[in-house]
This record gives C-alpha cells, sequence and structure tokens, in this order.
C-alpha cells in the first residue's frame, strides 16, 4: 500500500473525544489556532477543527479553519458566519438509532443525546443558509460499523434528494479534497468529474427516472465510497 503525506491538519476545538464525549467545551485560543492555520498553509493546505459550539466555531472561523467537522450544537447565526467565510461543514447522520452509541459513563450518555437532538436541525438549517456541506460518517477502528457507510448515506434522505445525496458523496466532497492541493492522494486525475483520466468508482445499474437510496444495500452500490 503507498504511503501518502497528511492531506489535512485536524484539530480538536472543544472536545478532546468525540467517540467518550469526555468535554464539549472551547480548549484553544485564537492565537493558538492562528497558529495551526500557518503551519498548515506552509505545507499547501488547511486546518478541518474537530467541533460542536457556538464560541467555539466562532473562533475556528475567525481564526482561518477550513471546514468544521460535526458542529451538532451550531446555531443558525454560526452557521450563516460559515457561509459569508467559504467554511465548510463536514457533518454526520448521527441519530440516536440502531447505529447510535452506548455509553457506560451516564455523563456521557447524556451527551450524546444532545448531540443526537441537533442532527435534524444541523442538516436543515445548513441546506436552508447555503453552507457547503460535505458527507462523512466518522467510522473509525470499527470494522462492523463501517459495512454501514451505505446505511449512513441513506439516511441523508431525510433531509435531501437522492440526487443531492449522490451528489453530495462524490463530486461535492471532492471539492473538499481539493482543498489540500498538492497534499492529497489523487494527483494523476480529476477528482469529482466523470471524464477522460479522472479518478471515478463508476457502477451502472438499469432504474427506474428516480433513482432511490431507501436501502443500506443499494445506497451501497450506487455511492461507492
Amino acid at each position: 500500500m503507498p504511503v501518502h503525506p497528511i492531506a489535512t491538519v485536524e484539530i480538536a476545538a472543544d472536545c478532546a473525544n468525540v467517540r467518550f464525549f469526555c468535554c464539549l467545551v472551547r480548549q484553544y485560543t485564537k492565537a493558538e489556532i492562528e497558529a495551526f492555520v500557518e503551519v498548515a498553509d506552509t505545507y499547501n493546505t488547511y486546518v478541518a477543527s474537530h467541533v460542536f459550539t457556538d464560541e467555539a466555531v466562532e473562533i475556528a472561523v475567525a481564526a482561518g479553519v477550513k471546514s468544521i467537522e460535526h458542529g451538532f450544537l451550531m446555531s443558525r447565526e454560526t452557521m450563516e458566519l460559515m457561509r459569508d467565510n467559504d467554511v465548510w461543514l463536514s457533518v454526520q447522520p448521527l441519530l440516536d438509532d440502531e447505529d447510535g452509541f452506548s455509553f457506560d459513563d451516564p455523563v456521557s450518555q447524556q451527551k450524546w443525546i444532545d448531540v443526537t437532538n441537533g442532527t435534524d436541525f444541523t442538516y436543515k438549517t445548513a441546506k436552508e443558509v447555503g453552507v457547503k456541506v460535505a458527507f462523512g460518517t466518522d467510522i473509525l477502528f470499527d470494522p462492523a460499523l463501517a459495512e454501514r457507510q451505505g446505511a449512513f448515506l441513506a439516511k441523508l434522505q431525510r433531509w435531501y434528494t437522492p440526487y443531492e445525496v449522490l451528489k453530495m458523496a462524490t463530486s461535492t466532497n471532492a471539492e473538499l479534497l481539493e482543498l489540500s492541493g498538492p497534499r492529497h492522494p489523487y494527483q494523476q486525475g480529476n477528482l469529482g468529474v466523470i471524464a477522460e483520466g479522472a479518478y471515478a468508482d463508476l457502477i451502472t445499474l438499469q432504474l427506474d427516472r428516480r433513482p432511490s437510496c431507501q436501502t443500506p444495500n443499494h445506497a451501497s452500490r450506487c455511492c461507492p465510497t
């Protein structure tokens, strides 16, 4: 397997460990985040910040962060700030459903509930406001859950049309990857387009005129990642 250089710099601006929800308070000053951004810029890439709350997002945006990861507890005003500064939202369709996390610590469990309660508002408002939204799953080190990435993609139909879902997971996500410039590993062709020499996973299916991702298996097949 080829070894690629680091494509982006990721920081946790208000949560040290998302999976364990140990804290939801701001962790860096603006000056500290600006230092991360300066270093990333010298490497021709950008900073993405794992962050949930308004205050932390606002400081991250002011410091030059280009992508907010998660953001489930943001207000509409903060999303408008992101839009006005051309900052991306990489958010996940996390719900307290069959794919939900379970914590032994009741405090962490309540934080999980608080976050998933914000999922619907986050997607609806981001779409209304016009924030650039990327598809992500935040699935790490869990092979069984990783097999359900197609199911997570299908959940986006709560807020987007099937066309919008497919576009987000392909060409829109490619736009975000392009922010890494020479640092991302796909340097031998264009991303996010169907063209000769471009990077693309294509599967042809016989469908009706209204393609759907209603089932996890369907989503996995028509939306390769």
